[in-house]
């Protein structure tokens, strides 16, 4: 709270990755299995990725009015140009890690079925490359939000089935 918060120094992308991705993925693993194995770090790693992506979504859309309030997001420290690229670079180190995992932990084809996701997340980049007004960013926040949920929740399906 107040103008000291994480948010205001440009933390927010770094906790939201740790405690989005990392905590809640790798923390709901070893609490059920009481274990830990290296391969869970891609999927909490791409959890993490899209959260931050969609912090940077907000962000990017709310640029003008934090960099003129003295909000220094980490989108307001790169500027964004630069802002851009690292949304591509979320969303797609995410999707990539997604598949890593499939990769060395494929059993069944349902467990394949997140990658229905990919198509809107792959039209969001779209979207975000032709975009030249920050503020008409406001429907991809909804989208990637739910893009991770959903995401998320077929993954799950798929590891259970």
């Amino acid at each position: 709270m107040g103008k000291s918060a994480y948010g205001y120094r440009g933390f927010g992308d770094l906790f939201v990755f740790i405690f989005f991705g990392l905590v809640s993925v790798v923390g709901t693993y070893f609490l059920y299995l009481h274990q830990l194995d290296w391969k869970i770090f891609l999927p909490a790693t791409s959890v993490g990725l899209l959260s931050v992506a969609v912090l940077n979504i907000n962000n990017m859309r709310d640029y003008e009015n934090d960099k003129a309030m003295g909000k220094n997001t980490l989108v307001v420290k790169m500027g964004s140009n630069l802002a851009k690229f690292y949304h591509y670079y979320l969303v797609v180190v995410a999707m990539l890690s997604m598949l890593v995992f499939s990769v060395l932990h494929l059993q069944t084809g349902w467990q394949l079925v997140y990658l229905l996701v990919f198509i809107p997340l792959a039209l969001h980049l779209i979207t975000v490359k032709n975009n030249k007004v920050l503020k008409n960013l406001d429907k991809e926040l909804k989208k990637v939000a739910l893009s991770t949920f959903f995401m998320s929740l077929l993954f799950f399906i798929g590891q259970i089935l």
